[in-house]
């Protein structure tokens, strides 16, 4: 399996168990190893009223990705926006093969609630990273989701013209 360079933007409680999900997602769902690079300071730049800009830290991964890596994948307990958007679960940049995942909002008691909320996010985001669009059919996991609600209507798993596309790509790619 080709690596997938993982990181995370601050550490807290509920780390390990998205890591955990991370890792079988990634092996699941696009046949890569994870590869923990570590916990990276996240970029301030952008910061307000205690969310992160999802672009900085997105652009930081860029930066940080090891050549070996097929994609580099940020994990953060931080609340990130967008330009436009008052927040996002994620951002992700096809072009360099990257994304970041905010597991802040996803966060519930229900333990397996939250760890299928982060599945979704993850598999949505790795995604996008390999040239996947919104999709507009029910229950296919690259459903935008603009609210909770909408994460936990959508599946974990990607629709047939999704999967389609993305055994595809992963093919050109030399991952499966």
């Amino acid at each position: 399996m080709k690596p997938c360079a993982v990181y995370t933007f601050g550490v807290d409680g509920l780390t390990g168990t998205v890591l955990t999900e991370t890792e079988r997602v990634l092996r699941e769902k696009f046949n890569l190893r994870l590869e923990y690079g570590g916990d990276l300071r996240p970029p301030l730049m952008g910061a307000r009223d205690g969310q992160l800009l999802a672009d900085a830290l997105l652009y930081h991964l860029v930066k940080v990705k090891p050549p070996q890596a097929v994609a580099a994948l940020g994990l953060t307990p931080h609340d990130l926006y967008s330009n436009g958007l008052n927040f996002v679960f994620g951002l992700a940049s096809p072009l360099h093969g990257a994304a970041v995942v905010s597991y802040a909002r996803l966060v519930d008691p229900d333990g397996d609630l939250f760890r299928s909320r982060v599945r979704k996010e993850v598999t949505h985001e790795m995604g996008h990273v390999f040239g996947l669009e919104h999709c507009p059919t029910p229950g296919c996991v690259m459903n935008f989701s603009n609210s909770l609600y909408e994460v936990d209507l959508k599946g974990e798993d990607f629709c047939p013209s999704c999967r389609k596309k993305l055994e595809k790509r992963l093919k050109e790619l030399g991952i499966v």
